[in-house]
């Protein structure tokens, strides 16, 4: 017992970036206690402030890590410190700034200003602890801070839409949890321990009979597809994009997906058993990244609402992720988080535009674009790089990301003979001409389509526009310069 106190204790000090947040949630929830309607910009303040510190301590933490060879295990193994999970936390935190900044100056959330932000930071906590968790009892609980936090931010419109859509969200999210929670019993029957990486677990389903060990890993897979809003459990995605608030929308896009990517990376290596497993998971794997591409894209074909639009486009960017781990080598691992890292880019830039247009003009319809090109030149031309970045075309670093991922299914063929890999590599490449019918819709009338009636106001030079043509340049450069953010990547090690 001495033992364990001694190594949670021991722990504490690498867990800097987690206590920063929970300190922000209690400040938080103690800030509103006093008059919400009269201090809605100081709560913002207070977010970005707290948002800042966290990542001056996960930036830390990078510095830290840099120079382990093998994760380092906090209380008793329960969570892991990687290099891996520190990049993620910076992913995951940079996307918490640029959504409390969307919001910044917003009176939507009338007095439960600091509720939202209160749950803002509980995703995050949720999304940190996931992409460093080590054991399924942990994976599960972070999961459901994560989800229930999200599900009441979801009724932040405050309108029957919002209402229905967090249901939705609730209802399906509850099935969700509880077949992963069956899978997960089942896998801790067959092998005695939560552990994922412990050799006891693996040692465990390397005798375990085939039957039982593939549905429990499917079933614990189905929660984590359900976190990325992969197919087959997208179907919350599009209503809850659509209904929620438009900052909320683009946090859901990035954090929970993004989080979930990171532990589904480890998840996935876990249970290929080192090439021991029974199951083919580089069939199931590609047959969900070609659904999840497939509905993603065919689905958006038809929508007229933008934030629907971008709802089925976040489902076809999950599959392109899964895509990536089809291909199994550090090569693909490493092409998903620079595809992660632009796809923060390009979405939140995307979010950040049509937030900006939804509140000031009313915009929520492709069609209320028409002729922006004419009356918000520097608006319009921001929002035709960010989609033929979301299409993956040059020169942004939308192409960069695809082609990284192409490029290691491409080797994964070559090299093993991955026939899935090729199969997948030409679905991707067919669905991305695709998605040009969707994705140039919003410029083609924002270029070539006259509007009926100039937006009352002008483009205001806010802070969250200031952030958004700074991610467009940073689209751009990702393009033209890849080596910085690549860099950064390739010092990431994988092992666990």
């Amino acid at each position: 017992m001495q033992e364990k106190l001694t190594a949670i204790t021991g722990s504490m000090g690498y867990f800097l970036p987690e206590i920063a947040i929970v300190i922000s949630l209690v400040l938080l929830l103690i800030a509103g206690l006093f008059n919400a309607g009269r201090l809605n910009k100081l709560y913002q303040v207070l977010a970005l402030a707290f948002l800042a510190v966290t990542m001056v301590l996960v930036v830390g933490q990078w510095q830290e890590v840099g120079d382990l060879v093998r994760p380092l295990p906090l209380f008793n193994n329960m969570v892991q410190l990687t290099s891996v999970s520190v990049f993620w936390k910076m992913i995951c935190v940079l996307g918490a700034f640029i959504t409390v900044a969307m919001g910044f100056g917003n009176q939507d959330f009338k007095d439960k200003s600091s509720e939202y932000y209160l749950l803002a930071f509980g995703v995050l906590l949720g999304a940190h602890l996931l992409v460093m968790a080590n054991n399924l009892l942990t994976i599960y609980l972070s999961i459901e801070l994560l989800s229930i936090t999200a599900y009441i931010l979801t009724s932040f419109s405050f309108n029957a839409a919002s209402k229905e859509a967090a249901v939705k969200y609730l209802l399906f999210g509850a099935a969700a949890s509880g077949v992963m929670l069956f899978g997960m019993s089942w896998l801790y029957a067959l092998t005695g321990t939560l552990t994922i990486d412990d050799v006891q677990f693996l040692d465990g389903l390397i005798k375990a009979n085939a039957l039982p060990f593939t549905l429990a890993a499917i079933m614990t897979l189905a929660g984590l597809l359900y976190k990325i809003s992969a197919a087959p459990m997208h179907i919350w995605a599009p209503d809850v994009y659509t209904a929620a608030p438009t900052p909320v929308a683009a946090y859901f896009s990035i954090v929970p997906k993004l989080a979930g990517i990171g532990i589904l990376m480890k998840w996935m290596m876990v249970i290929n058993l080192f090439g021991s497993s029974p199951v083919n998971w580089t069939i199931v794997l590609a047959t969900i990244a070609m659904i999840s591409i497939g509905i993603g894209n065919f689905s958006a074909l038809w929508q007229n609402n933008v934030k629907r639009l971008l709802a089925y486009s976040s489902i076809a960017h999950s599959g392109f992720l899964v895509a990536g781990l089809v291909a199994y080598s550090e090569t693909a691992y490493k092409a998903i988080l620079f595809y992660s890292a632009i796809y923060l880019l390009m979405n939140m830039a995307a979010f950040l535009f049509v937030n900006h247009a939804e509140k000031e003009w009313g915009y929520t319809k492709v069609e209320d674009y028409k002729g922006l090109i004419n009356v918000q030149p520097l608006l319009g031309v921001a929002l035709v790089i960010v989609m033929i970045a979301l299409t993956g075309l040059p020169p942004t670093g939308g192409f960069t990301g695809k082609f990284l991922i192409f490029s290691a299914l491409w080797d994964s063929y070559v090299e093993s003979g991955n026939d899935w890999s090729l199969y997948l590599l030409i679905f991707g490449l067919m669905n991305t001409v695709i998605a040009l019918f969707y994705y140039l819709k919003l410029p083609y009338y924002i270029i070539f389509k006259n509007a009926e009636q100039k937006p009352q106001k002008q483009l205001i030079f806010s802070l969250q526009n200031f952030i958004g043509f700074f991610l467009v340049v940073m689209i751009l450069l990702s393009f033209f310069k890849p080596d910085s953010l690549m860099r950064i990547i390739n010092s990431v090690s994988f092992a666990f």
